[in-house]
């Protein structure tokens, strides 16, 4: 029985032949080494009461003793311990509303399998030692590896998911994009960044608005996001930064956006400025395991802003574990998890709030930025740091308010909207300087629409600017056909161009 112990994995299946070879490997990684079974972290100050402390603490210790030095009361009050501990957290929850009871439960239900398994092999060691029949203690081991995969356990999960040549997960399924860039996919991450008020809530209207409409062909303004594949699913919102009203504002114009008639079924938007920061985390777990419960899987969950869900974005293990709990709940419900945040208001690159902001853009699927032109009051969406391709500035999705809409809406792409203020920008520079030449000569000749030829046109010019030479006939020709082509003078003649009024169409 010695050799077969000795044996890696070949002697735990000789072992515990009845169970399959994943369980033997969980479980032979927990005994052998002499049968020293780690413990679980288990820090007192997780515990807020002070008989949870000290149960902890007599749990602690009596791990720490060892092999040797365990108090045999352990042995028969292993459940009785737990018990203890799940009656003083009941208590504790009905005193004063704590809402992390679940996980501190789920603790102790995992330091219980632990505990349970290390007794189990010191039995076994000392059984071997000893000379002993150790089929009953082999089979107490088996029955314990099944307890704990049942009970999901943390080491058991993890093995669960390990790697296996022969089962190829599925690709990341992509489920919205703007235009042709996909921008999330279930199971991860997404963030959307910017500055204070630069048009972050109509983006997030525009996606609940693409999540409510999913594939259906219907009329609206989602900023050119569009829902990808089934749409079946809970759409979960959370908002923590606006008033009440505004946040109603903001659903209400989600559903005129998705061209529905009314709100789809599917969502359930919550505003969580009232709760505290230690609340809002718990909310979402919550809210993620009752719809999923109600419509058999989750769609899409929009956390408008996720730096209201911890104390502060600056604290480097606060921030990792938020975004490392916002993933692996993205993973647990496959769906995509769109998180809100500002950007520094002094950055000019993009720079997120602390370690929150750091973190949560290494980790994003797509992290997508809106950036507001002051001068046009133009917003574009765009998006660095993809991971399956970039949407560069200059060819994002641009969206303006509109006051005859009450909303913001798409204005079209960057790369067309530049173009279209370039040519702005020189039939106003042109019109500036032909109506100056006009002007003059309807002075002149008496007349509001005056013909001039090129040389007329030179010479009032000249006349203008105080300039010493003419500008040559065929350059003010030219000026003057580049002055049609952008609607600033019509044709009137073989060599003559009129001025057009201006807010008439000159082509």
């Amino acid at each position: 029985m010695n050799d077969q112990f000795k044996q890696s994995d070949q002697g735990a299946h000789a072992i515990l032949q009845p169970r399959a070879e994943q369980n033997a490997k969980i479980l032979l990684a927990l005994w052998m080494d002499h049968g020293r079974i780690p413990a679980l972290d288990f820090p007192t100050e997780r515990f807020p009461t002070e008989p949870l402390a000290i149960l902890a603490e007599r749990i602690t210790d009596a791990l720490a003793r060892g092999r040797r030095g365990w108090p045999e009361i352990f042995e028969d009050t292993a459940d009785k311990a737990v018990t203890q501990c799940d009656e003083a957290l009941r208590e504790h929850e009905a005193k004063h509303g704590e809402t992390n009871v679940a996980e501190l439960r789920q603790h102790l239900g995992d330091f219980h399998n632990v505990k349970a398994r290390q007794l189990a092999a010191w039995k076994f060691q000392d059984a071997l030692e000893r000379g002993e029949d150790t089929a009953e203690i082999v089979a107490e081991l088996a029955a314990l590896n099944a307890e704990t995969l049942d009970s999901g356990s943390l080491l058991a999960r993890a093995y669960a998911v390990a790697y296996d040549p022969d089962d190829t997960p599925p690709p990341d399924e992509a489920c919205m994009s703007i235009g042709d860039v996909a921008v999330a996919a279930r199971g991860n991450l997404t963030a959307l960044q910017g500055k204070s008020k630069v048009g972050k809530s109509a983006v997030v209207s525009a996606i609940l608005g693409a999540a409510q409409r999913g594939q259906y062909a219907v009329k609206g303004d989602t900023l050119r996001f569009e829902w990808e594949g089934l749409a079946e699913g809970a759409i979960i919102h959370l908002d923590t930064e606006q008033s009440r009203a505004d946040w109603h504002g903001l659903v209400t114009r989600s559903i005129t956006r998705a061209g529905m008639p009314s709100v789809s079924d599917r969502l359930v938007s919550l505003p969580l400025v009232m709760f505290a920061r230690s609340e809002r985390l718990m909310i979402l777990e919550g809210a993620l395991a009752k719809e999923a419960d109600r419509h058999g899987r989750i769609d899409a969950v929009i956390i408008d802003g996720i730096a209201d869900l911890c104390k502060s974005p600056n604290d480097e293990t606060e921030s990792l574990e938020l975004v490392s709990r916002i993933h692996a709940l993205a993973q647990k419900y496959e769906c995509p998890i769109f998180a809100i945040l500002h950007e520094n208001p002094g950055s000019d690159q993009g720079k997120t709030r602390g370690h929150l902001g750091s973190e949560l853009n290494r980790k994003a699927f797509a992290n997508l930025r809106i950036d507001k032109d002051t001068e046009t009051s133009i917003s574009t969406i765009f998006g660095t740091d993809m991971r399956k391709r970039d949407l560069p500035k200059e060819q994002g999705f641009c969206f303006a308010w509109d006051d005859e809409a009450g909303m913001h809406l798409f204005q079209g792409r960057a790369a067309g909207l530049k173009a279209a203020q370039r040519e702005e920008k020189a039939v106003s520079d042109a019109r500036k300087t032909w109506v100056e030449i006009y002007e003059n000569a309807s002075q002149r000749e008496n007349t509001a629409f005056p013909a001039l030829s090129p040389k007329e046109a030179a010479e009032i010019e000249m006349e203008i600017s105080g300039k010493e030479n003419l500008t040559k006939t065929d350059t003010m020709k030219k000026r003057m056909q580049k002055a049609e082509s952008l609607g600033v003078l019509r044709k009137s003649g073989l060599l003559a161009w009129t001025l057009t009024a201006a807010g008439t169409a000159g082509k």
